[in-house]
């Protein structure tokens, strides 16, 4: 399973849905996130129901057509919570996966998020020695550029992470009290 599902579960987690309000909901809020289509959606909700981690159930109402409405299982809740540690942690290239896995950062134990943040930085600094080791390329300078824009946004990434456990903890910029992950952000984004 990928960051597809982790956000299929997600935003199962509160409620049962329609296919086409998840779908809407991911087209007209998550576009800049995650680039699923609606055919994906629906392939991927049928997996996660084959699996057993949704079920699926027709519901007729006098004036619509009959529309499938996908509820998470106690199984589903599990793996949404394994996935959502998992890429919390994941330090590979390329993906959206941590983005989503952000978005549902408030649904684990305040403790847990902040131990994960903590090691993700702490696996991003071993990123970031790695790489900076590699040898200069005298001949391929598009190379160290690269390299140097990598090493950039990773650094760029710990001190955010940094950043948001400070808060968190009271130091400079202290988020309003709460037990959540997300009043360390202490900003909404009607204030950006």
């Amino acid at each position: 399973m990928d960051e597809r599902h982790l956000l299929l579960l997600g935003l199962l987690l509160n409620q049962s849905q329609h296919g086409y309000s998840i779908n809407e909901f991911i087209e007209k809020n998550l576009g800049h996130v995650s680039g699923m289509k609606r055919a994906t959606a629906y392939a991927l909700l049928e997996k996660l129901e084959t699996k057993g981690l949704v079920q699926m159930e027709t519901e007729t109402s006098a004036n619509y057509p009959p529309r499938k409405v996908y509820t998470i299982t106690p199984a589903g809740r599990a793996a949404f919570f394994a996935l959502l540690q998992q890429y919390l942690l994941a330090t590979g290239e390329g993906s959206s996966a941590t983005d989503i896995a952000l978005m549902f950062a408030d649904r684990l134990e305040h403790d847990r998020a902040e131990a994960l943040l903590r090691e993700r930085a702490a696996r991003l600094r071993e990123r970031i020695k790695e790489l900076g080791s590699t040898p200069a390329h005298a001949h391929a300078p598009g190379v160290d550029l690269a390299v140097q824009r990598k090493l950039a946004l990773l650094k760029a990434e710990v001190a955010w992470i940094q950043d948001v456990l400070r808060r968190r903890e009271g130091g400079p910029a202290a988020a309003t009290p709460g037990n959540r992950l997300t009043d360390a952000i202490g900003e909404t984004s009607e204030q950006r």
